[in-house]
């Protein structure tokens, strides 16, 4: 086989695994078949706009229209980039058994047959979708010369941001194998990207952050691609710069290769930095786990003690604890927004808190033992040290923080104190009982297998049936605290009963830790004789 075929044979191998692997997952053919389904209108309505916006370019001469252009290519360079960065970071530079890869071939062959898979695919969106707007933009614009001027300005666009977005992710992946500082900051650097990436989209600030780039690139030859976009347009575009367009996308293509090549080399043949857990031991024997000893067992230490551990060690694991939080994003944009805090934002952080406390340890109680199952049905009184070890852990960390939360965001809001006061009170209660909730529901749906939480990282995660259970059986044990303490119901309660709404919160309050203890003994009971009755086959 000829070196130039190899390229191509791990770009068609590549597209080959990522098919299988995607048939292998019917969640994902189905997340696939409904993001296809809800692009099509936008795709549509896109392919319609572009003709709308031809025809105003026809109609109109005013000299902004070029700069108009610059900008809208400039962006569409930034969105190549970016996007093309993270696919390259998250999937495009891990594909399997790398190392078997590099046996064989070069790494330019390899990094090469990647770039071509994710350029074809790319191509695949942008001369479908963007052939029938650009025709659609001539024909608007009365212009057929336009057509072969914005293709050509299209695949010079992917030519160009597609390698730039590999530079940029192997730059990043490189600076993490190299340092030990980035490699132990990976998860939280990982984590802010998460959360300001959705605070972008719930606070819709995407101009704030993307105008700086902007500035930087319009002097560049970036800026050039409107020029050549526009030539047959007759609103002032430069032929030089679209010939420079042309000339820079060449010399920038081989700068890219040259760069992709060395950069790629460094990163999968370097002997990366190991981070080490040091101490684990003296962790283990400190005094807050001393404190603990006086109060729990041992064995039920032992159980919070492996459980933190693996929280710090592997914090993607517990990523599903997350989704509940997803529930904030509307009350606190509103919040930011607004510049004041609703009432229903401090009951909003109750739910979410009580939730991600029961679901963080305790809705798999006996799966995620994983290899250490056997080990642990055999020692003294399994089930309780697993399943108050267990309940207590997700405790300890996230009941304060959901008391602290809520109680500032309701002394911040036009909630009385009073009600703020039992508000805390339910909050305190539902976040240390949810874990009780979560045992029993847990090990009646365990999950045992491993799944994906990431490209790289698999996990022993709790089962779909037990979360969605979990799920409304808090909701349902929350409800009253919600109700009583709720701006509109609360207050309409209390009008109607003809009493203050501190009462009504204290009833609601009363109501719900009568609930979530029934639950949670009942729950835990149950936890505790499947636990101690569960035989191996």
């Amino acid at each position: 086989m000829t070196r130039a075929k190899r390229p191509r044979l791990i770009a068609r191998t590549e597209f080959r695994r990522r098919w299988r692997t995607m048939k292998g997952n019917p969640m994902q053919l189905l997340a696939l078949a409904f993001a296809a389904v809800m692009l099509l209108p936008f795709s549509l309505g896109g392919v319609f706009g572009a003709y709308l916006a031809g025809g105003f370019v026809a109609g109109n001469e005013a000299e902004p229209l070029i700069e108009w252009t610059r900008m809208v290519f400039v962006y569409g360079w930034i969105f190549v980039v970016g996007f093309g960065g993270y696919r390259a970071y998250a999937v495009a530079l891990r594909p399997d058994n790398l190392d078997g890869l590099l046996t064989t071939v070069s790494h330019r062959d390899v990094i090469a047959g990647l770039v071509l898979t994710e350029f074809v695919l790319w191509s695949a969106f942008f001369l479908t979708v963007g052939s029938a707007a650009t025709v659609a933009f001539a024909v608007g614009a009365g212009s057929l010369l336009t057509i072969p001027a914005l293709l050509l300005t299209l695949c010079l666009l992917l030519a160009t941001g597609i390698p730039a977005g590999f530079l940029l992710a192997l730059g990043v992946r490189n600076a993490g194998v190299r340092s030990r500082l980035l490699s132990r900051l990976r998860t939280l650097f990982l984590l802010l990207f998460g959360i300001g990436y959705f605070a972008l989209i719930f606070t819709n600030a995407f101009a704030s952050v993307l105008e700086p780039i902007y500035r930087v690139l319009a002097p560049t030859p970036i800026d050039w691609f409107g020029d050549l976009a526009a030539i047959g347009l007759g609103i002032g575009a430069s032929p030089l710069r679209a010939i420079g367009a042309v000339g820079f996308t060449a010399l920038f293509a081989v700068a890219s290769v040259v760069s992709l090549f060395r950069l790629a080399e460094w990163l999968w043949y370097a002997d990366g930095v190991h981070v080490t857990h040091e101490a684990e031991r003296s962790a283990d024997q400190s005094s807050w786990f001393a404190g603990l000893s006086r109060i729990f067992s041992q064995p039920v230490v032992g159980v919070i003690a492996v459980d933190w551990k693996r929280a710090r060690r592997s914090p993607l694991s517990l990523s599903f604890a997350l989704y509940p939080l997803i529930v904030l994003a509307g009350p606190v944009v509103t919040a930011v927004q607004t510049g004041e805090i609703g009432t229903s934002l401090p009951l909003w952080v109750l739910i979410s808190g009580t939730w991600v406390a029961g679901s963080l340890f305790a809705l798999n109680v006996v799966g995620q033992e994983g290899a250490a199952l056997p080990i642990t049905l055999l020692s003294d009184a399994p089930e309780r040290s697993l399943v108050v070890g267990h309940v207590v852990s997700g405790a300890l960390l996230i009941a304060p923080m959901t008391v602290t939360t809520t109680v500032v965001t309701g002394i911040l809001s036009p909630l009385s104190i009073a009600v703020v006061v039992s508000l805390g009170v339910s909050a305190l209660v539902l976040s240390a009982v949810s874990g009780a909730i979560a045992t029993g529901i847990g090990v009646g749906f365990p999950r045992f297998e491993a799944v994906s939480v990431s490209r790289s990282t698999k996990a022993i995660v709790p089962s779909v049936f037990a979360f969605v259970i979990y799920s409304v059986v808090v909701l349902v044990v929350a409800l009253p605290t919600v109700i009583a303490h709720s701006g509109i119901a609360g207050h309409a309660l209390a009008s109607f009963v003809g009493v203050d709404q501190f009462v009504i919160g204290l009833i609601g309050m009363v109501t719900s830790a009568v609930l979530a203890g029934l639950a949670g003994a009942v729950s835990m009971y149950v936890a505790r004789n499947r636990v101690s009755e569960y035989r191996l086959e």
